[in-house]
């Protein structure tokens, strides 16, 4: 043998087998010598990639673990009751989720309750739409009199009473429509009130263009009741409009132009919401801060010593949610309305406001007869579950770069598809990573959390509050990696912080490659991920987290952006705009958008499973939450065990440059601001992060190579890691963002009155919205200095 021929050869091969095998014992009992973990870590066992496969041993390991039918099983027992946030079908579900986790093999598994402000109706709403009459237009002038009551008026004729409902179903088709919850049409945080006898206005989505258009017509909505369609911007914001322009209630329609028969057929013949479908949803005014609007949980006193006045920057709580009713409306409810406004054609007005109802003109207003409303909800405060599973790392805690993975699970009835087919793929999740964990010794370098959250329907409470409360274990957190609704369609799309980017097509364009292994497990599986293929491949549709824009390749073939969407949508919220930690969210959905059961009793499992994978394939919906299960892990895996971390801080860097553009693009005919410290700054950013790379990939060799110099190796890659995993953190602002200082990085907010969309360069574009340019160049100034800060913390010596 050659080694024994050569023995200055044997020696090192037995020093290579003595570090590689000796040494990770050796660390293990340092670190439980030293206290780090309550309980037992595995030593790290390294293992070779196969000849034949883009993966690692134990990459391939945890991919033959997600299976399409413990995902259906695991989506049929969620969806078999209703698991509002703070309801006991939210605990069940809680510990259901809980449950597998323990099952799986995940070694630590907690419940992390949270008090938080809620609301139910205690009573149905309804809604009348009644003739106007004589005595109704002097009693409105009359409202605030004392005797207003004392008088005797004929009751006016009703023209129509709203169902404010949503149909039983054929038990054959979908069987699980005979719920109270189909009668309980309410929003999140909307206050109780009766509105009597007045008129009602269109405003298209409820934008502040919207009502600009209006305003400039001739058609004021104060003392009105507004009537919307959802769309375009979050609800939330579409009451905070009307109610700042001095409406007195707003209905939110579904449009069939939105998710409706004018896209296609409708549930249960097609996926489409059908008439009396009905979108719930929270109000709050997510563009203001995310979280609890009230911060009831004690700990925010005891723990942190703030408030959410502190927290938010502000006075009162009607500054985060509605001082005004709202409810939902089918588009069967609404018609009635639509048909009886008069006033201005609305297409006069922008053929943007005309909706798809057939045989329908659309007015704005006022409308002919009035409306009466009743809202009757409870406030309520209540604990709600979060559900925490922890696969210990093996690096010390003051090395430790925890790799979070978080699922929002609480529901607005059933929600098959939001969230829970991402529950599912994150119970598939943990089945592969507890085998790796239980039956192959195997623990990643860094700390991975799986995190099922409640709370998030009604202003992504849980995550939020987790966050908030534990901000030492989020100091040093590398990533956080989301889904929410993960499958309710074919079409593959992630919304990522550019630095992910290059992680993310590596992980797809591994997993979309077939390959030639001789296991015959291994071509099982590429045969079933061939043929699951979505309807985008390779890398699916690329957003970046920190802007509204798009990934796409230009005709030469380099990187380029594009308009396109993303914001403050989920639980990816707290950890990138308020604690500034690099985060993905990823789906498998309709090419058109959201699919058409959003938020209603028919998001249901009949609905996955007939309509919620690729068009005329039963059953499909649950290969592709095994297959997201696959992506999740795979970028967790990777995350959690590569000795530098795959953060690719010179696609950052590009990132900028286009944000910059987009300013730069703005002010073309102005010279009022001075972008030369901004232009500077990203400059420096990006000269920096370049030589840190090739630094960092220098260092990384050195650490493989020199066994002798491995200690002072090591170091240099534990600082590139630092480098690269906390400078995300330096674009934060102190003092936030402009009235909301909860928001605080300075290159991603949701747009003030977009809610779920973001703006890059968020402070700079409000205060341009505004036409505030002393505001501007204040904002210019604060984001140079943070893009700086970031290139100074980069260009540190290693």
């Amino acid at each position: 043998m050659t080694w024994l021929r050569h023995p200055s050869l044997g020696y090192g091969i037995l020093f290579v087998i003595l570090v590689s095998v000796v040494l990770p014992f050796i660390l293990s009992a340092v670190n439980s010598q030293s206290g780090h973990r309550d309980y037992e870590c595995p030593p790290i066992m390294r293992k070779r990639p196969l000849l034949s496969s883009s993966f690692s041993d134990d990459e391939e390991i945890f991919l033959s673990v997600p299976s399409t039918d413990s995902a259906r099983s695991s989506l049929y027992f969620i969806t078999r009751q209703p698991h509002v946030a703070g309801t006991e079908g939210d605990r069940l579900m809680a510990d259901f989720v809980a449950n597998e986790f323990q099952q799986a093999g995940i070694p630590n598994v907690t419940t992390f309750d949270l008090k938080v402000l809620l609301n139910y109706p205690r009573n149905p709403p309804s809604l009348e739409l009644v003739e106007a009459s004589v005595e109704t237009e002097m009693e409105q002038v009359n409202r605030n009199s004392s005797d207003r009551f004392e008088k005797k008026h004929p009751s006016p004729k009703l023209i129509y009473k709203a169902t404010l409902s949503e149909d039983i179903l054929d038990p054959s088709i979908d069987d699980t429509t005979d719920t109270i919850w189909r009668n309980r049409t309410f929003h999140g945080y909307s206050p109780s009130g009766t509105i009597e006898q007045k008129h009602v206005i269109y405003a298209n989505y409820g934008r502040p263009q919207d009502f600009k258009l209006l305003e400039q017509a001739g058609v004021s909505v104060h003392d009105r009741v507004v009537l919307v369609r959802y769309g375009e911007c979050f609800r939330g914001l579409k009451v905070r409009n009307a109610q700042e322009r001095g409406a007195v209630a707003v209905l939110i329609y579904s449009d069939p132009a939105d998710d409706g028969y004018a896209i296609g057929p409708v549930y249960p013949e097609g996926p489409w919401r059908p008439s009396n479908g009905i979108e719930r949803g929270s109000v709050q005014f997510n563009s203001a801060c995310g979280g609890d609007p009230l911060r009831a949980d004690p700990r925010y006193r005891t723990l942190l010593n703030t408030s959410v006045q502190e927290l938010c920057g502000v006075d009162f709580i009607h500054e985060l949610i509605p001082s005004i009713p709202s409810i939902p409306l089918s588009y069967r409810d609404a018609l009635p309305l639509l048909q009886n406004l008069g006033g201005p054609v609305a297409a006069d007005i922008s053929i943007d406001f005309v909706g798809g109802l057939g045989n329908l003109t659309y007015h704005v207003g006022p409308s002919r007869g009035v409306v009466n409303l009743i809202v009757d909800n409870e406030n309520s405060v209540r604990d709600i579950p979060n559900v925490v599973g922890v696969i210990p790392g093996s690096l010390p805690p003051e090395k430790d770069m925890p790799v979070l993975l978080g699922n929002h699970r609480d529901a607005w009835v059933y929600g098959a598809a939001d969230p829970n087919s991402g529950t599912a793929a994150l119970i598939e999740v943990a089945r592969g990573l507890g085998r790796l964990y239980t039956e192959h010794n195997w623990c990643p370098l860094r700390t991975i959390y799986l995190l099922s959250w409640s709370g998030e329907e009604y202003g992504l409470l849980g995550s939020t509050g987790w966050a908030e409360l534990h901000p030492s274990l989020l100091k040093r957190a590398l990533v956080y990696l989301n889904t929410d609704t993960v499958v309710s369609g074919d079409h593959l799309s992630v919304s990522a912080s550019p630095s992910l980017i290059s992680l993310w097509k590596q992980v797809l364009g591994d997993l979309t490659t077939t390959s030639s292994s001789s296991s015959s497990d291994h071509m099982e599986r590429r045969k079933l991920q061939h043929k699951l293929h979505f309807a985008n491949p390779p890398y699916g549709e690329i957003r970046d987290a920190n802007t509204n824009w798009e990934m796409q390749k230009t005709r030469g073939g380099e990187d380029d952006w594009k308009i396109g969407v993303l914001g403050s949508g989920s639980d990816y919220t707290v950890f990138l705009d308020h604690f500034g930690i690099p985060s993905m969210d990823f789906s498998f959905g309709k090419s058109t958008g959201h699919y058409g059961q959003y938020h209603s009793i028919y998001d249901s499992f009949a609905w996955m499973d007939q309509f919620g994978g690729r068009d005329g394939e039963r059953g499909s919906a649950f290969d592709l939450m095994a297959f997201a299960a696959k992506i999740w892990g795979i970028l967790a895996i990777r995350m959690a065990t590569s000795e530098v971390v795959p953060l690719d801080l010179i696609v950052q860097g590009q990132a900028l440059t286009k944000y910059t553009t987009h300013i730069e693009d703005q002010l073309k005919s102005s010279d009022e601001l001075k972008l030369q410290n901004l232009t500077s700054a990203v400059d420096s950013y990006k000269q920096a992060a370049a030589k840190l790379h090739l630094k960092c990939k220098n260092n990384h060799k050195e650490f493989k190579a020199q066994f002798r110099s491995m200690i002072e190796s090591r170091y240099k890659v534990d600082d590139c890691n630092e480098k690269i995993a906390l400078s995300e953190r330096r674009f934060l602002s102190k003092d936030g963002l402009p009235r909301r200082p909860w928001f605080k990085h300075v290159l991603q907010a949701p747009g003030m009155d977009l809610g779920y969309a973001a703006e890059a360069f968020p402070g700079i574009q409000q205060a341009l919205d505004e036409k505030n340019f002393a505001l501007a160049q204040v904002q210019l100034d604060v984001t140079a200095d943070r893009i700086q800060a970031a290139a100074t913390f980069l260009s540190e010596s290693i």
